[in-house]
């Protein structure tokens, strides 16, 4: 085998053609390489993708002469007479194609590489995408030798290859055209989709479905070689029927194995989670512990809806249901095609939901819940004003079906009430967007959002309202709208607080920082600039302050907090012994509160204002104790009755805890502000809440996962370098270098 394996691959590099593939697969790969990574930054790995329609062509070219030319020039008797088995041989001439395919693979692999010195990388991800086109090409390789095998000519060996190929990556498409649910005759096409399973190694998953595929795909066409080639032994005779009746029984046993292996891959894949490794850098096709520890605590069947046909559901989607249903029994996954199924949305929802949306459904008590389409795949608007077009970045499948199954299994809905009156500037979408990602968060813990005015009420009990949420008042409260505030707290509430300190600057607010007062917190009057450039962006400057989230609600952020235009935090001095005061995030010890900012000249200190550090984000829990006088005695004015009434009284005494969770600069809560540090902001009101919301089933908020890849800072120079190296001189090189051997061999 191994000499066999020695000839073919000195005859390819002699015959210009393995150069050649090299040369061409290199250059292809290069431009794209250099078009989408280099020119625009991006970090994945577009140039592994239209590899994938590239080896359609270019594979054939590689294959077509490997046995085709042996039988035209009539030496294919020397294979049959060979002391070396069929098999030995077609494994032989196997490896060597191989060997000339990985040589391009193995450029690409330095991708990543030079990638990394630009800015961060998932080589992961990366090499998962490269991998997976391995074995894509690997079974390409293996259709392209069995084709070769069944004719002559090296030109019908190419063209007959490029349309098997080219069926098996449009065999989806052609699914699809032929039923969109599926019938037997799509089913037997399935098995020849070559396209399908690499798509799990491009989005970063290795699952053992598509390993299989591609490995049982490789050793069938090659098993299929060799019976191709043991069939030329054959001469019509009674002898010769009996051997060609065994050859076909053992090619339909041969087959038969292929297809339960992969249908046993497939299942396992589907059913046990160990069973695929997500590569991608954001845990993308996985579900979180916690999601995992809620699953395994149902105690009641949940039905999961799927508007949309099995066979063209969104494939990301269909993955991460497969992880609810390897995880728990009780959760199963239907699909329903809304074209055979138009109505059926109606028995639980009057508005027809988006294609691919989820109903959520508990069978013991038919509550039910949609997750529509639009809201698993969070857009970004901002790419709307900068590109004119919409994209999704962030996917929050989990987030939405965990907060969907707590819904359906919970018996009671939770208010959180906003407090609107004061020009709150959440409503200002003018220079920092909407809040969308806030109210997704409180949306998740199954908590309905009331706007209130505290103008109309004259109290806030804890039984009606979970948490108050204040978002940046531009005017003071009263004093009963404060005390409204305050004692609603003192009876255990809880609120999320962020301060409006852009559009308000020189505003007193003496009765809504009695508030924070009350619990411990002192807002400095002014505005925080940053000095330590460490700790803000150039790009927008001391303003906008940047912090490492430090401990409790903060910790564990993937990025940092943002806080633009922040007033400064500090703990009341002598405050209370009930009060707990705990800093989530601070400027550095450079910053300082510019007390005057509208009429400030520089960004250092200056006459009036404040030396930092600051407090920009802060979490306070405030222990209230109340004593209630309880008499059940009859009233007398007899003294020694009123002596006796005394001593029977008793006290009720209560404790609660106020929960604060205070904010610098609500804008900090605004989707720009927030997706700007993978949405940090919101993950501290995300944790936060997992405290404020005491509900009787396991709730659990799982942030969206971010699908936008790492842009890299590529230098005009680096781009123009690597540029020419990868796409311009390799394949150069490689081609002169085939042409070179070529002609001395012609020449001898």
């Amino acid at each position: 085998m191994l000499a066999i394996y020695r000839r073919e691959l000195k005859s390819y590099f002699t015959s210009v053609i393995a150069c050649l593939f090299i040369a061409v697969t290199t250059l292809i790969a290069g431009i794209f390489f250099v078009y989408y990574n280099l020119s625009y930054g991006v970090s994945e790995m577009y140039s592994v993708y239209q590899c994938l329609l590239i080896l359609v062509f270019t594979v054939p070219i590689l294959t077509m002469k490997v046995i085709a030319d042996e039988r035209r020039q009539r030496t294919g008797q020397l294979i049959l007479t060979a002391p070396v088995s069929v098999g030995k041989i077609v494994v032989g001439k196997f490896f060597a194609l191989e060997t000339i395919y990985a040589v391009p693979v193995f450029v690409m692999c330095l991708y990543p590489l030079i990638l990394s010195s630009f800015g961060t990388v998932s080589f992961k991800t990366s090499y998962t995408n490269i991998f997976g086109l391995f074995l894509y090409g690997t079974a390409f390789i293996a259709i392209g030798i069995f084709i070769s095998s069944i004719t002559e000519s090296q030109v019908i060996s190419a063209i007959l290859s490029i349309v098997v190929l080219l069926m098996g990556y449009m065999m989806q498409s052609l699914e699809n055209m032929i039923s969109s649910n599926g019938n037997i005759l799509t089913k037997i096409l399935g098995c020849f989709d070559l396209y399908t399973p690499v798509q799990d190694f491009l989005n970063g998953v290795i699952s053992l479905s598509a390993v299989v595929y591609y490995i049982s795909i490789t050793v069938l066409f090659l098993f299929l070689t060799c019976q191709s080639i043991q069939k030329r032994r054959w001469h019509v005779s009674k002898k010769t029927i009996g051997t060609g009746v065994f050859s076909m029984g053992f090619i339909a046993i041969v087959v038969a194995v292929t297809v339960f292996a992969n249908m046993i891959a497939t299942t396992v894949t589907a059913k046990v989670s160990s069973a695929t490794i997500d590569m991608t850098s954001t845990a993308l096709f996985s579900i979180s512990s916690d999601t995992k520890k809620m699953l395994k605590k149902l105690d009641s069947d949940i039905t999961i809806y799927v508007m949309a046909p099995k066979t063209s559901v969104d494939s990301t989607i269909k993955k991460t249901l497969e992880r609810y249903q390897s995880t728990s029994k009780h959760i199963k996954v239907e699909y329903k095609d809304t074209t055979l199924y138009p109505n059926f949305y109606q028995k639980y929802t009057d508005t027809a939901p988006t294609s691919n949306s989820l109903i959520v459904v508990n069978e013991k008590t038919s509550k039910s819940k949609v997750v529509d389409y639009n809201d698993i795949y969070v857009s970004d608007s901002y790419s709307y004003y900068t590109s004119g077009s919409s994209n999704a970045s962030s996917y929050d499948c989990e987030g939405q079906l965990d907060s969907a199954i707590s819904y359906v299994r919970s018996n009671t809905t939770y208010k959180i009430y906003q407090i609107e009156g004061h020009d709150e500037a959440v409503t200002d979408t003018t220079n920092f967007g909407s809040d969308s990602n806030l109210k997704d968060i409180v949306s998740k813990y199954n908590a309905e959002i009331e706007s209130i005015k505290l103008v109309n009420r004259t109290e806030i009990t804890t039984d009606e309202c979970a948490a108050l949420l204040i978002l940046g008042p531009e005017k003071d409260y009263t004093e009963d709208e404060a005390k409204i505030v305050i004692n609603y707290l003192n009876n255990g509430g809880k609120a999320i607080i962020g301060l409006e300190n852009l559009t308000s600057q020189g505003v007193d607010k003496p009765n809504f920082n009695s508030i924070l007062k009350e619990f411990g917190i002192n807002v400095q009057s002014g505005v925080v600039a940053e000095n330590n450039t460490s700790y803000y962006s150039t790009q927008y400057g001391p303003w906008f302050a940047f912090a490492d989230g430090i401990t409790g609600y903060a910790s564990g952020l993937s990025s940092y907090v943002f806080a633009p235009y922040t007033s400064g935090l500090r703990q009341v001095k002598d405050s209370d012994d009930s009060i707990t005061y705990t800093a989530l995030a601070s400027t550095s010890s450079d910053s300082v509160l510019k007390t005057n900012a509208s009429k400030a000249t520089t960004y250092k200190k200056e006459s009036g204002d404040v030396d930092g550090p600051f407090d920009i984000v802060v979490s306070v829990e405030k222990t209230v104790t109340t004593t209630k006088s309880n008499d059940d005695s009859n009233k007398s004015s007899d003294t020694s009755n009123s002596l006796e009434k005394n001593s029977d009284s008793t006290d009720e005494t209560t404790t609660n805890t106020a929960s604060l969770l205070v904010f610098g600069s609500v804008y900090s809560l605004s989707d720009t502000m927030d997706n700007s540090v993978s949405q940090s902001n919101t993950q501290i009101v995300n944790n936060a809440m997992k405290d404020y919301i005491d509900t009787e089933v396991e709730t659990v908020s799982v942030p969206a996962k971010s699908l936008s890849s790492e842009q890299l800072t590529v230098t005009e120079s680096g781009s123009r370098l690597f540029g020419i190296l990868i796409s311009v001189v390799v394949p150069v090189i490689i081609l002169l270098a085939g042409i070179v051997v070529w002609v001395r061999r012609r020449k001898r």
